[in-house]
């Protein structure tokens, strides 16, 4: 399959400002499923590109602007890749870790200190994951689907475009949430039963009418954010708990980090005198075709 991404996001200030760097976190990861074929990104006023890789391994298109001023900031980026179909169960664990509680060997440890949760993190899901969770040698999968399905189910998904995401204490108090605030809130519970976790922001395609199964995804044809687990023998994992589904070739990562603000999709800021009133307007155009 070819998918074709379509994606205009502008900033209007009610005065001229000038802008620092900006940090585009908007081309897919490559992998084996994901092919990119095409990727171009312009800018209004025009800025100077050059693309770096960061400390996750996230291909990063960084802009700078000088010092021009201006009283609207727009970046405009178009792509074509190429995807193939994933079963999302197409996995197998080591036997060590099919059953949960298990642990991760030394090198695992290691590696993944940076998704493990802090202790001062580790209490405020664990209650919650006490309640609608069976943590004692059961079937890891079966556990972390049943996690994935009680945020989709207990959370309400709410859109929300300011910026920020909640802390999960306030979302299981308010039972709404962003697509953010429900990945923000998987990841804590799963850090505080011991794994690895990682946040994903990325791009979310829902399949044409031929292609249709009778599910509609909630923010289809956005910009999406959910999270992976680190499973020995299987590698990281998708579980998106906006949907209470793993996730396939559908989900499309863009970035992936240790916290959620690392993987907004636009970072950058603007300066000015006083205080400065914004409006942002996002268009996104995802499109599918057979390939």
């Amino acid at each position: 399959m070819r998918i074709h991404v379509d994606h205009l996001t502008r900033y209007d200030y009610q005065a001229p400002v000038s802008f620092g760097e900006h940090a585009l976190y908007l081309r897919p990861r490559e992998s084996q499923t994901l092919h990119v074929s095409e990727f171009s990104v312009s800018s209004e006023p025009d800025g100077k590109l050059r693309w770096v890789r960061d400390c996750f391994n996230n291909v990063v298109a960084v802009v700078n602007f000088d010092l021009q001023e201006a009283s609207t900031l727009s970046f405009h980026c178009k792509m074509e890749f190429d995807v193939v179909e994933e079963n999302p169960f197409d996995f197998i664990l080591d036997s060590r870790a099919t059953n949960f509680p298990f642990a991760y060997d030394a090198k695992e440890t290691q590696a993944l200190e940076p998704y493990l949760g802090r202790a001062s993190e580790v209490g405020l899901t664990s209650g919650w994951v006490s309640k609608n969770l069976d943590t004692q040698n059961v079937d890891t999968v079966g556990m972390l689907t049943s996690l994935n399905q009680a945020v989709f189910e207990q959370i309400r998904y709410q859109r929300r475009d300011e910026e920020g995401v909640q802390r999960p204490e306030e979302t299981l108090r308010l039972r709404s949430g962003s697509c953010r605030d429900m990945a923000e809130l998987f990841v804590a519970s799963t850090r505080s039963l011991g794994l690895a976790a990682r946040f994903v922001s990325g791009y979310l395609y829902e399949p044409t009418d031929d292609e249709f199964d009778g599910t509609t995804n909630r923010a289809a044809g956005s910009m999406h954010a959910w999270a992976e687990v680190y499973l020995p023998g299987a590698g990281w994992r998708g579980f998106d708990p906006t949907n209470g589904i793993l996730t396939d070739h559908h989900f499309l990562t863009a970035a992936v980090a240790n916290r959620p603000e690392w993987v907004n999709p636009i970072q950058g800021k603007y300066f000015h005198e006083g205080e400065v009133h914004s409006d942002m307007h996002v268009s996104l155009r995802i499109e599918g075709t057979a390939s």
